[in-house]
């Protein structure tokens, strides 16, 4: 016998079934993959619900901040009623200009004979005059109000956009009788907001769409006659 003779042919190598997991496990059901499916779809719809929840709280928080709207602290009196305040939602910014207005000839009046002049009753009817204290009020209370409210801003508008409309109310928006007496037509004549207008609007096409009584119906109820 030779030396070959004494060495063993190896036997073949046979797969390790550890390393085939796959062929381990039985294919699962149909059942078990629609119960896995079904677990599956529950875990995404509560955590749905648990998402829906955070974005409702995180609503609810902001509607509470906005209920006591962020005064900047250079403001020194409190900031006129707004129809951006949660307790005036109902409102339009007609109400919010009005408000102002009334805080403008409250804290803006100043000294005689100069541009510092209350803003008149008769505002209403000044067309141009109404345009520029939708602006003016509005950039007061970018100004004055809310998280972005910047001193710089604020002191801007007391140097700018205050001292140019105080201007242009005397010389271009009104008479001067309606500075010291009552109004007197001036300029463009008088103009329906656009929120009087959408709510006569809405008011009108809900009249319409009340169905008119029969009125074969309305006589015989009108009939005294059992």
């Amino acid at each position: 016998m030779t030396e070959d003779d004494d060495i063993t042919t190896p036997e073949s190598e046979r797969p390790n079934d550890a390393t085939r997991p796959e062929q381990q496990q039985p294919a699962r059901s149909r059942a078990e993959l629609d119960a896995m499916t079904e677990e599956l779809w529950d875990r995404v719809q509560a955590q749905q619900s648990e998402i829906e929840q955070l974005n409702g709280k995180i609503a609810e928080l902001e509607s509470d901040a906005e209920d006591k709207p962020r005064l900047a602290p250079w403001l020194p009196f409190p900031a006129p009623p707004a129809a951006e305040d949660k307790q005036h939602r109902e409102q339009t910014p007609v109400f919010t200009v009005t408000n102002f207005v009334q805080y403008y000839n409250a804290a803006y009046v100043g000294k005689g004979g100069t541009r510092a002049v209350a803003i008149p009753d008769c505002w209403p009817q000044h067309p141009g005059l109404v345009a520029e204290l939708a602006t003016l009020t509005y950039t007061w209370r970018a100004a004055h109000v809310g998280k972005n409210a910047k001193a710089s801003d604020a002191q801007y508008w007391h140097d700018r956009w205050r001292a140019g409309f105080a201007e242009r109310m005397i010389t271009e928006w009104t008479h001067q009788q309606c500075l010291t007496e009552v109004h007197k037509p001036v300029g463009a004549t008088p103009l329906t907001d656009r929120f009087t207008l959408e709510a006569q609007h809405a008011f009108t096409s809900g009249m319409r769409a009340t169905p008119p009584q029969d009125a074969e119906a309305v006589e015989l109820d009108e009939d005294p006659t059992p």
